[in-house]
Formats: structure tokens, sequence, C-alpha cells
């Protein structure tokens, strides 16, 4: 009896256990079976806590010890499976048809098989600024006064002054309130169209459109119609077919968006830009265009 004494001197005296007290024996009062489960509660919580983390028991009858030859054996014997499927033959002749370039990427390299300088349609840097005198040395003093972050773009270094500016310049030469920086263009026509377009839109969009397109268009969660690439006859046949659909079921009118691109990344034609605009008028559609230079 004086050792239970003392260990409930003991524990009363740990600030904050006459409140605990208090509320087990209000509680016990009012519902005893959830003092009983509560004190199961704590049990199992003491338990999985004071328990051993591993459960490797060396000791157990399950446990199998393996010699060291038996160990060798197995390792031996081990094949890894290739971290991708092999190339079939069709994959390995078009990997081996890929033009290899000498020098920085522009819209005139030079091929490494025979040197010859060749038009370069799938570059981004088509307009060949990336290797402009002025740019570069432009480059170098930003990178001397604000030093070398994981990526240029506010998102990932942080807003800085010529972020800042850089928006008051675009937003004064397009006659805008303001404008907004995006790390890269995929993130900025994929963020865009779910901006415009909802749930309930209706989008007719070209088949040939961009990868970043595609996931702004399925991000958007509207009705997305096809129409053949850069056709122009496919498109009006899905204008004509959507507004008689909706005709039909009588339902309410809806936003409608053309989406195309100016120049298409994938074949690196051009769009017919005033015949898709004649279009819009057209079942009261909206147009959106993602311009690539």
């Amino acid at each position: 009896m004086e050792q239970l004494a003392h260990v409930q001197r003991v524990l009363m005296s740990i600030p904050g256990s006459a409140a605990i007290v208090r509320y087990v024996k209000a509680s016990h009062q009012d519902d005893p079976f959830r003092t009983i489960l509560e004190l199961i509660l704590v049990v199992f919580a003491i338990r999985t806590l004071l328990m051993n983390r591993t459960r490797s028991d060396q000791s157990g009858k399950n446990f199998v010890k393996l010699t060291e030859k038996e160990i060798d054996d197995l390792v031996d014997e081990w094949q890894p499976e290739p971290l991708c499927n092999p190339l079939t033959p069709e994959e390995q002749a078009d990997l081996a048809s890929v033009p290899v370039l000498v020098g920085p990427t522009g819209p005139k390299p030079k091929l490494a098989s025979n040197g010859k300088t060749v038009l370069n349609f799938a570059s981004y840097n088509f307009a060949g600024l990336a290797g402009n005198d002025f740019i570069k040395e432009r480059a170098v003093e930003t990178l001397r006064k604000y030093g070398l972050g994981s990526c240029g773009p506010p998102g990932f270094y942080g807003t800085i002054d010529v972020h800042l500016q850089l928006e008051r310049d675009i937003a004064f030469f397009l006659g805008t309130e303001s404008a907004i920086l995006y790390s890269q263009a995929f993130h900025t026509v994929s963020s865009v169209i779910p901006a415009f377009c909802k749930r309930g839109d209706i989008i007719v969009a070209d088949r040939g459109v961009n990868f970043a397109i595609q996931k702004g268009l399925q991000i958007s969660r509207s009705t997305i119609r096809w129409y053949d690439h850069n056709n122009l006859k496919s498109l009006q046949e899905v204008l004509e077919s959507v507004d008689r659909e909706c005709k039909k079921k009588g339902a309410r009118l809806t936003r409608r968006f053309i989406v195309t691109e100016g120049i298409f990344e994938g074949s690196g034609q051009m769009v017919d830009l005033p015949k898709i605009v004649s279009l819009v008028f057209y079942g009261t559609f909206y147009s959106l265009a993602n311009f690539r230079g």
C-alpha cells in the first residue's frame, strides 16, 4: 500500500496530472465503457512506442539463415531486368537517322557527319537570339550582378527587380494594365487555357496542337471536339455539328472556343488566322490561338 501511495504522490506531482485525474473520474462516471476503451488505447500506444521498430526476428521459426556460399550463389544467379525495353528495329532506324549537330543550336548549325551547314527547323532558337553577342554580354553582366540560381523565373529564383521591370515593360509594350512572367512557354499555355475555359464550355481544337496545349485542354475539363489538322473545312463541319447538337438538345448557351497554334510545333505549318477569325463569328465562338514566334 505504501508503494501505491508513493506512486500516487509521484504521479500527482507531475504538472497537469490533477486535470487528467478529474477528466478520468468524470468520464468514468458518465460512461465506464469509454474509460476501459481509452485505457486500452493508451496501453496500445505505449506498447507501439516501446516495441522494436524492426521486425527482423532472426530467432523465429520462419527465419532462414544462409551460408556465405549460398549468398554468393544467389548473387551470381541474379539477373537484373533492363531499365527500359530494348529498341525495336524501327526505333533503332529512327534513332540512327537523327542528325548530330556541331556547336550551339541555332537556325543554321553544322552537321557532324559532313560539316555541311543546314537550316534547323526544329530549334526553339529559330530567331538566332541565343548567339547574339549583345545578348550574351548582357547575360554575363546579369550573372555577375545577381548570381546564378536554379532557374531564372521568379517562381524558382525569387522575385527581384529585373522580373518586376520586365513585367512593366511587357505591359507597356502590349498596352495592358499588367503582365505576369511564367517559367516557360509550356507552363504558360497549359495554365492560360484552363483559366479561360471551364467545365461546361466547348473547345474545338486542332488535332495537331502540341503537348502543352493538350495538357491545358485536359486540365480545363471542358468538352473537347477535335478537327483535322490545319483543315478549315473540317473545322467548319465540327462547328456546324456542335451548333446543331446544342439546338437539338435545347441546351443553354455555352461559351465556345477554337484552340489552335500560330506555327505548329510538330509540323512547322502556319495557321490561316484570317479564315479562323472569320469562323469565330459562326455560332458565337471565341478564338484562342497559341503563337510560336
